[in-house]
């Protein structure tokens, strides 16, 4: 019976995720851009979906429905990469990782891209094992890009594929 309460409260859940997911594309495809933004905060803020916060993160980070604010763009897609959604990780680390909007830091790309690759993204394990793989901003560490080039193919990245059988030809343990 716990079960079925428990069962029956997830799918009522989903149900106003999706709905208010849903309504925002909706409004989005009609160009009432302002309304699609109000559902997917409300998606963000209320029911904590992943999805809203990236989708409101694009709102601010483009500037083009709302005022360009890097600030609140960057607040949004970390609270989306928190709830598991890793495109919004992947926006930061790529940011750090680029210096796109913000300044260049090695440091926290590889923080972002770790929380990525930790989720099953293969581009975040790819760029993760990069930063190991070339030293930036950590010492050099062959072994361990292997390992994060491996986790990449493992995940579906051709590029983590080829460099972790480039660094098995190498010798590279």
């Amino acid at each position: 019976m716990i079960k079925k309460v428990l069962m029956a409260s997830m799918l009522i859940h989903l149900n106003l995720w999706a709905g208010l997911i849903e309504d925002g594309i909706a409004q989005a495809r009609k160009h009432n851009n302002v309304e699609a933004l109000e559902l997917f905060q409300k998606a963000c803020s209320e029911e904590k979906t992943a999805q809203g916060c990236f989708f409101s993160g694009q709102a601010y980070a483009k500037g083009t429905i709302v005022e360009k604010d890097v600030s609140k763009a960057f607040s949004f897609f970390n609270e989306s990469c928190d709830l598991g959604f890793t495109d919004g990780c992947m926006v930061m680390g790529s940011a750090y990782y680029y210096g796109r909007e913000v300044k260049k830091d090695y440091a926290k790309a590889r923080e972002i891209f770790s929380v990525a690759c930790n989720q099953g993204d293969a581009t975040g394990c790819f760029l993760l094992g990069s930063i190991y793989d070339l030293g930036q901003g950590v010492d050099r560490d062959k072994s361990k890009a292997k390992k994060v080039y491996s986790q990449a193919c493992e995940y579906g990245s051709e590029m983590g594929c080829k460099y972790k059988n480039q660094m098995t030809q190498d010798g590279i343990k």
